[in-house]
């Protein structure tokens, strides 16, 4: 049985999705965020996907400017991930559902689960 989550881009959210996910348990993050673009950088690392392939998703291209998406971003994550701020889901798979004109939700579930089911 999948958890419904509300996201909200802080350490209390993220310490709530490690926790589910370290329990093997499936979930489902709306988060409430239309763009792309808008997606954060702690998100977006954790799930492993980039904002061009959930932009793709919704059939839109990302409007965001090439210097900030292929240098400052892979920058900040690189440097927050070494201060151990970001973690990438490990043994999670995640799908993404973002239709035209609503919000960005993700589906994430244990590889194990996701291998059995398919």
């Amino acid at each position: 049985m999948e958890k419904g989550l509300t996201f909200a881009d802080n350490d209390t959210f993220y310490k709530q999705l490690l926790d589910l996910e370290s329990q093997k348990e499936e979930y489902l993050l709306d988060t409430g965020i239309m763009e792309a673009k808008n997606l954060p950088l702690r998100l977006v690392h954790h799930i492993g996907l980039t904002k061009d392939e959930i932009a793709h998703v919704q059939h839109k291209t990302l409007e965001e400017s090439a210097w900030m998406h292929e240098f400052i971003e892979p920058m900040l994550i690189k440097f927050n991930e070494m201060i151990g701020k970001y973690r990438p889901a490990r043994d999670y798979e995640f799908t993404v559902e973002a239709q035209d004109f609503d919000t960005i939700k993700i589906h994430g579930r244990p590889k194990s689960a996701a291998s059995a089911s398919a």
